[in-house]
């Protein structure tokens, strides 16, 4: 009898392992550890992100969970709660000298320096855009974040606000983001990175807009993502077992909804809606 049970036991989790049993969970790493910085900045590395550019985010890292109060950083990796990680209580010492500039950091900053030797566009920018007025007064007048006038340029294209005017349905409006992408001929060169975007929607304003940014890497460990969650929340560093679970991770955050006229965040990679 229990050798029947065992067999049936065993027969379900085979069956069921596509469904979850057996399956990884995806693990996160707020890098605050010199070991977990290290792997992580590595692995970017292995995948086409210089050197330089992870030096700075390197520092970027030190100096946020240097002075961050109130929250307790994990060393290494740990699993990630099916809820996502409550960074609400996370506040920065205002009067360490890193605040200065660490005020100004947000995820789109993050992920484009991250990923700027690799990115190229065409055609016009809006550096009037009020979804990216303080993310260019930051590049304008904060020192850790100045550019060349081509950078900025393409952070301005890459990000700019996509007008959804006419576009009255989540289909529709998924077409314009990837038409937008077409038009300013946004480039991401090299087949192991990826900039993920999350698209809000500001019914009022008729536009989408980058409320969420990401680097995707095909590392060997599998996928990686390496996102500045928030402005005043911490970076994170999160390995997934394929898109789909990056898709549901991000489409859970409760932050990234608004109320009901506001059409559903709409995901891409490299400009193309992940469906």
């Amino acid at each position: 009898m229990r050798k029947t049970i065992l067999v049936w036991a065993v027969a379900l989790c085979f069956m069921l392992s596509l469904g979850g049993c057996g399956k990884k969970e995806s693990e996160y790493t707020n890098m605050a550890d010199q070991t977990s910085e290290n792997e992580v900045l590595k692995e970017l590395e292995s995948c086409g992100i210089t050197q330089e550019q992870t030096e700075r985010v390197k520092k970027w890292i030190t100096d946020f969970n240097a002075t961050a109060q109130n929250f307790s950083f994990p060393e290494g990796f740990g699993k990630l709660p099916e809820e996502g990680v409550d960074y609400s209580g996370v506040m920065l010492n205002d009067s360490a000298e890193a605040y200065s500039y660490l005020q100004w950091l947000n995820c789109r900053l993050t992920a484009f320096f991250l990923l700027k030797d690799q990115i190229s566009t065409a055609g016009t920018g809006n550096d009037a855009d009020v979804w990216l007025m303080f993310d260019v007064e930051a590049i304008d007048t904060v020192p850790e974040y100045q550019m060349s006038e081509e950078e900025r340029t393409d952070f301005v294209r890459l990000y700019n606000q996509v007008s959804v005017e006419d576009a009255d349905t989540l289909e529709d409006q998924k077409e314009r983001i990837e038409e937008a992408w077409e038009k300013r001929a946004v480039e991401i060169t090299g087949d192991k990175l990826s900039l993920i975007c999350v698209y809000l929607h500001s019914p009022e304003d008729k536009v989408r807009f980058v409320g969420h940014t990401g680097i995707l890497a095909e590392t060997k460990n599998g996928l990686l993502f390496v996102e500045k969650y928030g402005p005043m929340a911490p970076f994170q560093a999160t390995r997934f077992q394929s898109r789909d679970e990056l898709k549901e991770y991000l489409l859970a955050r409760k932050d990234l909804y608004g109320d009901a006229t506001e059409l559903a965040p709409i995901v891409t990679e490299n400009g193309e809606v992940m469906e």
